[in-house]
């Protein structure tokens, strides 16, 4: 399942791109020509709103655009929405998935490809597993669970940080229980299926 469309990330840049020519127009037409600080203004501008877009702002934008596509496809699709997991970690691609444990399905939506619905048979997932990057003295900055699709591995954070933080705070075990439940759905559904076939 991919988390990125390069398409709506280069209209993103574009869109960018023109936001960071409206100031540094102004400067070049309201200073002397000679001083030339409609370039710097530019580089400046540039590189404000492409990091703090990026960092900050992008996620907290496109994640209720993902989610309301998750909303109105899945009606359309006729997917029910049985557990939905999402993913709102601040330095991740924030994302929503939706099991549908009544036709054994799975629905994706990223924020980077925020307008296209993924969908998924339980029966093709692989390698479906929970778990942690382990950090020293027993903390860990990521917890997530993972899935194998078509080749394509996709994992999706449940607890990010820049920190370490101890697999005993409460933050930590709340992220290890979201990917546990994650893991048990998926788990539940195909031993069902090898039942039925």
């Amino acid at each position: 399942m991919k988390k990125y469309c390069f398409g709506f990330i280069l209209l993103q840049i574009v869109i960018l791109f023109i936001i960071s020519c409206i100031p540094a127009v102004i400067v070049k037409l309201n200073t002397d020509p000679e001083k030339n600080l409609g370039l710097l203004a530019f580089i400046l501008t540039s590189f404000t709103v492409y990091f703090s877009y990026f960092l900050f702002f992008a996620n907290p934008i496109l994640f209720p655009i993902a989610k309301r596509t998750m909303e109105k496809k899945t009606d359309e699709e006729g997917i029910v929405r049985t557990r939905t997991f999402y993913n709102k970690e601040w330095h991740s691609c924030a994302s929503v998935l939706v099991i549908d444990e009544t036709h054994a399905k799975i629905a994706y939506v990223s924020a980077y490809n925020p307008f296209k619905l993924q969908v998924a048979d339980v029966k093709d997932l692989s390698n479906i597993r929970s778990s942690y990057i382990r950090g020293p003295f027993g903390g860990t900055r990521y917890v997530y669970y993972q899935f194998t699709y078509k080749k394509k591995k996709t994992r999706i954070p449940t607890f990010t940080s820049r920190q370490m933080f101890m697999l005993e705070s409460a933050g930590v075990q709340n992220a290890i229980i979201k990917a546990n439940r994650f893991y048990d759905s998926i788990e539940s559904m195909q031993k069902k299926q090898a039942e039925n076939i």
